[in-house]
């Protein structure tokens, strides 16, 4: 998969910030379905597994641009650029999980290792029909 930071530095920062807040783990949970999809909640823990609230921080984010635009580093609230990194690393998978029936999942990161995992995790929904015929015609007649 494509690499979902701007520079390894921008990596670095997001990842040093949120571990200064004393954050272990950080779950972005999205769902989707119909012809959108979006996060649903950003949530970070310490090491025994409390919440911590996210908090206005502002971090050095680079905003992504399609279509030739020029891409620009501006001051982005923590929250904004960890809902962002679940959009490009959603979009790089090139999987359909906001369409139809939808999906839903989350993106992790796990401050338990070294370095730090980012996984993400993602279920498409499918419906399923099984179609079953009867031949309800009595071949026989009654008289």
């Amino acid at each position: 998969m494509k690499d979902i930071f701007a520079s390894e530095q921008e990596k670095t920062k997001l990842l040093t910030q949120l571990n200064l807040l004393g954050a272990k783990k950080v779950i972005v949970e999205f769902q989707g379905g119909g012809d959108d999809g979006q996060v649903d909640g950003v949530y970070l823990f310490d090491q025994n597994n409390v919440d911590i609230d996210v908090p206005n921080d502002m971090i050095a984010w680079t905003t992504l641009t399609y279509g030739g635009q020029q891409a620009e580093s501006k001051p982005t609230k923590l929250l904004d650029a960890l809902e962002d990194l679940c959009s490009r690393a959603l979009d790089n998978t090139g999987l359909d999980w906001y369409n139809n029936d939808g999906g839903q999942g989350n993106l992790v990161i796990d401050f338990s290792e070294n370095p730090p995992s980012i996984k993400l995790n993602v279920g498409i929904n499918h419906r399923t029909t099984e179609d079953y015929e009867y031949d309800l015609n009595d071949d026989e007649e009654e008289i």
